[in-house]
């Protein structure tokens, strides 16, 4: 599907600004982009062929300024038959980065803040613990992944369980500490940095990342099916429900769990205008995303095909085709992106799918085909193509075959528990993590931590079980069992120990004979 997307640069007070970003490209797509287009399309229409279980997949491509693709396939929502379409919003996990690092260096560069705080200049308010360096971590070492601390906790609360308030968050913030197994200074990509980093903001000018997000950025593109929050309330295109393959998933994101590190959606049609921004070289938004991308931190690593040298404000830098590619991709439960650019070539490819399955993989090939196709030709690029959709193919059949082997296995186990159902039932709570909520359903126990919950299935050692709170990873849960009484359960590198009621009881399970 050919696309032409057009939108003002910044509202009519920037539009009269002698350093405003040039409207999005409107032209027409050249014969060449064409012939890309449909070539591109009948790619797709293959790979979801080959593969029929993947439920959609959302694409943007940019060449020189001009969208050339901007379209979307399958289903947006499977079982109510809800179509994927260009404005449908996609979850862009962790892509979510390039955003907040790109508004973030807007606001550097117009004073109102300075990458260079550090985090007591940010919060000279919080006491934090002594081994950790808050006058040496900068704001640009926390978005670049190079500031070396661990906050496991607080990450899992942003993302996942939903549990947490402000004064939880505020104290696991003066509990982060060194990681021990990272010297300080050195890259290791993660969340914690962009949640502390949104935090610390907030606290220092009193804007929320995601208002930032939507002012700086969203607002001043046009990027209308770009959400940072206010999924409940949204009346546009449903967002993209999440799967794998062909099982839906029950993990949905809300607004509790969009965070600073991975709290967006977006539309193909929204992302053409992001990547478009990206292959500009004038105004000001321009230059804040060309601080972004540049590397800040070093690193020698790879995705698959697409090598890792640097690591900016969000986005990834390596060598591609004697060029610099940056990328900034996500995944999460039910879904995955790929965002990247090559200046150089003036691509940009976005692709993003509700899928978790063979389309986890299907989004990087779709960015493969566009540089193949401009670099080296169609005929290069359709063979390439056809080769790696058929490895994938005989990967995702082992693969499947593999979990229905471990389910088959795990279906099969004894159930390892020493006491009866009822005696595990209760809150165990751990100051960091939260609350493990068991509840007995006849022999099963079903457990819950916030908006995570699933059914357990019998572990390997006696008293445990082993659960998916977070669908397609296991968990081993480990009852600590004393005198026929469950006194704690043992999870996540933590003890969870029976909730303290509000009179300052402890609410163990009940005892069993």
């Amino acid at each position: 599907m050919l696309a032409s997307v057009a939108a003002g640069s910044a509202g009519s007070a920037n539009a009269q600004a002698p350093d405003a970003d040039p409207p999005l490209a409107t032209a027409t797509p050249s014969a060449e982009d064409q012939a890309f287009a449909a070539d591109f399309e009948r790619f797709l229409d293959r790979a979801m062929a080959r593969f029929p279980s993947m439920p959609a997949i959302s694409v943007a491509i940019v060449h020189r300024g001009v969208p050339v693709f901007v379209d979307a396939k399958g289903r947006a929502d499977v079982e109510t038959g809800i179509a994927a379409t260009p404005d449908a919003p996609f979850y862009i996990a962790s892509s979510t980065k390039s955003f907040v690092g790109t508004a973030l260096a807007l606001l550097d560069a117009r004073g109102t803040i300075n990458l260079d705080w550090t985090m007591r200049e940010l919060a000279p308010d919080v006491t934090f613990a002594p081994d950790v360096p808050a006058d040496k971590i900068s704001l640009r070492d926390l978005l670049a992944h190079r500031h070396g601390l661990a906050g496991d906790a607080m990450a899992f609360r942003l993302a996942y369980s939903g549990e947490y308030d402000d004064a939880t968050l505020l104290r696991l913030l003066a509990q982060i500490r060194p990681d021990p197994d990272i010297p300080p200074g050195s890259f290791r990509y993660g969340n914690i940095g962009y949640n502390i980093a949104a935090m610390l903001v907030e606290r220092r000018i009193g804007r929320r990342w995601q208002d930032i997000v939507q002012d700086e950025l969203l607002a001043p593109l046009a990027m209308t099916e770009t959400l940072t929050e206010g999924l409940a309330a949204r009346r546009g295109p449903r967002v993209a429900a999440p799967y794998r393959g062909a099982e839906r998933l029950y993990l949905v994101k809300d607004d509790r769990t969009m965070h600073a590190a991975g709290g967006m959606y977006a539309s193909a049609s929204d992302m053409a205008r992001w990547l478009t921004l990206q292959l500009q070289d004038k105004g000001e938004l321009a230059q804040a995303a060309a601080t972004a991308r540049a590397p800040v931190a070093t690193l020698d690593g790879a995705f698959g095909p697409f090598r890792r040298t640097g690591y900016g404000l969000g986005w990834y830098a390596g060598p591609y085709a004697e060029q610099t590619l940056y990328h900034a991709f996500g995944s999460f439960v039910g879904a995955r992106a790929h965002v990247s650019v090559l200046p150089a070539a003036g691509l940009g490819v976005a692709a993003a799918t509700n899928d978790e399955g063979a389309a986890f993989r299907i989004v990087d090939l779709a960015a493969l085909y566009t540089y193949d196709w401009y670099l080296h030709g169609a005929a290069h690029a359709d063979a390439k193509a056809a080769e790696q959709i058929e490895s994938l193919a005989g990967q995702w059949a082992r693969q499947v075959e593999k979990v229905a082997a471990q389910r088959a296995e795990r279906a099969a186990r004894a159930s390892q528990l020493t006491l009866p159902a009822a005696a595990y039932a209760g809150d165990y709570c751990n100051a960091d993590y939260g609350t493990i909520g068991v509840t007995p359903q006849g022999a099963r126990l079903d457990l819950t931590m916030g908006r995570l919950h699933a059914s357990a299935e019998p572990g390997e050692a006696p008293d445990t079980i082993r659960a998916e709170l977070i669908p397609g990873q296991g968990e081993e849960f480990r009852f600590v069992v004393t005198g026929g009484v469950a006194t704690a359960i043992e999870a996540f590198g933590s003890r969870f120990d029976p909730c303290i009621d509000s009179g300052g009881k402890a609410m163990p399970p009940p005892a069993i004979p």
